[in-house]
């Protein structure tokens, strides 16, 4: 039976792991408190519009970049796998890389969200600074009459790096990667003699054209700065190249669509 083998054991302290890292992500590091960084209230870059309804809401964002993809694993290791044990074994390997790729970058981008504490490009109207508030001259919180509440102004000084970025990319960026090793289409042996139809590239590549509209879209709706949007993308893409290899064979192997410690 699977569930005893030491195969599915061996990957009960990275779940752990994960379940940890996502309770301090939930319980803490999305309510603490950014470093408080002055601003001017002339500040062109931050005079933007608060957008009340966002193009990818954060619950649009989870379901897009780690529902998602942790229904198509599931689904695909049921159709490819050829034995019973084999299919259990990479649902959970595959599982288990994705959402502790997501899990650390989330925590990343929070922790490096805090410490930095960059203004949103909408924060002046976050803010609504008092009408005797001196134009040229670097202010504090004090002068914000918080007119969405004081929650929301702490909020705007999260906007470096995009969570959103972030997460999108690390989410869909590794579930591209897991796609071409389950297809073998960067299988040098293979890709000599067979040749990969233009839209199974296409097909397997699409989550990255997701995962790009999502961390545009934080520029559309003024919730995050060009850099902050590639500076999360940078780091998403790292750790999804990071969690997926720790896991899987390389792309260009033989057995890429096997997990390292696969049962043969």
């Amino acid at each position: 039976m699977y569930l005893a083998s030491t195969k599915f054991k061996t990957y009960l302290p990275d779940w752990a792991t994960t379940v940890v890292l996502l309770v301090v992500f939930f319980g803490y590091l999305e309510h603490a408190t950014p470093f408080i960084r002055q601003f001017s209230i002339s500040d062109q870059s931050i005079s933007h519009p608060f957008a009340v309804v966002e193009r990818v809401n954060d619950v649009q964002l989870y379901l897009w970049a780690v529902i998602v993809p942790s229904v198509v694993l599931v689904v695909l290791s049921v159709v490819n796998a050829s034995s019973q044990l084999d299919r259990l074994h990479l649902i959970q390997v595959s599982s288990v890389g994705l959402w502790f790729t997501a899990v650390i970058t989330s925590v990343v981008t929070d922790i490096l969200k805090c410490l930095i504490g960059n203004h949103r490009p909408d924060f002046l109207q976050r803010c609504g600074a008092a009408a005797s508030t001196p134009a040229h001259v670097l202010v504090g919180l004090d002068v914000c009459t918080a007119p969405m509440g004081q929650g929301t102004v702490v909020e705007g000084l999260k906007s470096t790096p995009s969570g959103h970025s972030s997460l999108a990319f690390a989410g869909l960026g590794y579930l591209t990667l897991w796609l071409l090793g389950q297809y073998k289409l960067l299988n040098l042996l293979e890709s000599k003699t067979t040749s990969r139809p233009v839209a199974l590239w296409l097909v397997l590549c699409s989550p990255l054209l997701l995962a790009a509209y999502i961390a545009l879209s934080r520029t559309q709706d003024y919730r995050h700065h060009f850099f902050d949007v590639a500076f999360g993308s940078f780091i998403g893409i790292v750790f999804a190249i990071w969690g997926y290899f720790h896991y899987f064979h390389s792309l260009l192997d033989a057995n890429s669509h096997l997990p390292l410690d696969a049962m043969e």
